[in-house]
C-alpha cells in the first residue's frame, strides 16, 4: 500500500517552503545551507558548524531536508550551499547549471533495518522481502536513501525479472505490504519500528536511533550502498562564507568526522579513509 505525496505535490510543497525560509541573519555574514536530514539526524551537522563558527567571522544557517528537496532549493536560489548524496543527481544538478565545485567531504554506507534474519546481500534481502510480500517502509521522498533505494529494486528487476511499477512515488514494487511515506528518515524508522517492517536507512542515522528501536541493523559490503556526501555551491550565490565552510570540512573537519562516533561506533568516514 503506496502512501504519501507524489512527486508533484512534494516540489510544491518544498517550493512553498523554500520561499518562506525564515533565516534570520546578517546578510552578508552568513551562509545559507541546505543539507540533508542524515547530517542533523546523526548529530554531525551541529557539531561541525559549532566547531567552524568558534574561529569564523560567518553564521551557517541551515534546512535539513530529502536530497531531492535539497536541489530544488539550489535550483530555486534559496541557499548559498548545499550537501547532498545523490551522485547521480547532484552531477544532473551541476550539468544543468544550477551548481558547481562538488566535493567529497566524507561517505558511509546505507544499512538495513529490519527484523529479517541475515542474507548475504542487499538483493538477497530485497528479494526476500519482495517475495515474502514482508512490510517495507520506503522514505518516498526522493531523498538520497530513496534514490538508493530505488537503484537495488531497479537492479532487481533487471537480473531476477521482479516486477516493478513507476509512477509519482517513484520505482517500487506494488502490493500491500509496500508503504511510500513521503517523510524523511527518523519518521520511516519509526514507522518500521512500530509495524515490524524493513526500511533502508543511511548508517549515521540508524546508529542514532539503534536506542530506540527493536529493528536490526544489517550491513553489506554491496558496492551499490556506498554513500558519498558532497558540498557543491549554488550558482550565482554568496560564495566566499560558503568557500571558508568548505576550506574548515576539508582541512580541520576532517579529523572531526573521523572523531565522531555514536554509542562508539563511527559514523561517518574521512575522505582518507578507504572503503
Amino acid at each position: 500500500m503506496r502512501q504519501g505525496p507524489t512527486l508533484l505535490v512534494l516540489l510544491l510543497l518544498t517550493s512553498l517552503c523554500s520561499g518562506c525560509l525564515s533565516f534570520d541573519h546578517d546578510e552578508s555574514k552568513t551562509i545559507r545551507l541546505a543539507t540533508t536530514t542524515s547530517m542533523r539526524d546523526s548529530g554531525l551537522l551541529d557539531l561541525l558548524i559549532d566547531d567552524f563558527q568558534r574561529t569564523s567571522d560567518y553564521t551557517v544557517e541551515y534546512v535539513a531536508v530529502g536530497t531531492g528537496a535539497a536541489l530544488v532549493l539550489g535550483e530555486n536560489k534559496d541557499v548559498d550551499a548545499l550537501i547532498v548524496h545523490s551522485p547521480e543527481h547532484e552531477t544532473e544538478f551541476v550539468e544543468g547549471g544550477f551548481g558547481y565545485d562538488r566535493s567529497a567531504i566524507a561517505w558511509n554506507r546505507f544499512v538495513l533495518l529490519s527484523p529479517l534474519t541475515s542474507t548475504s546481500s542487499i538483493f538477497d534481502a530485497f528479494e526476500l522481502i519482495y517475495e515474502d510480500e514482508r512490510c517495507f517502509i520506503s522514505r518516498g521522498d526522493f531523498s538520497g536513501t530513496h534514490h538508493k533505494e530505488q537503484d537495488i529494486w531497479r537492479t532487481l528487476n533487471e537480473t531476477k525479472g521482479l516486477a516493478m511499477a513507476e509512477d509519482a512515488d517513484g520505482y517500487h514494487p506494488e502490493g500491500e505490504w509496500y508503504y511510500s511515506i513521503g517523510q524523511g528518515m527518523g519518521a520511516a524508522i519509526n514507522m518500521a519500528d512500530e509495524k515490524s517492517c524493513s526500511t533502508l536507512s543511511d548508517r549515521g542515522t540508524a546508529l542514532n536511533f539503534a536506542q530506540q528501536t527493536s529493528l536490526e541493523r544489517t550491513e553489506f559490503s554491496d558496492e551499490i550502498l556506498f554513500n558519498p556526501y558532497s558540498f557543491l555551491f549554488v550558482s550565482d550565490m554568496e560564495r566566499q562564507g560558503a568557500e571558508e565552510f568548505l576550506n574548515y570540512l576539508l582541512g580541520d573537519g576532517q579529523q572531526r568526522i573521523e572523531d565522531y562516533t555514536i554509542n562508539d561506533e563511527p559514523a561517518f568516514f574521512t575522505l582518507e579513509s578507504s572503503d
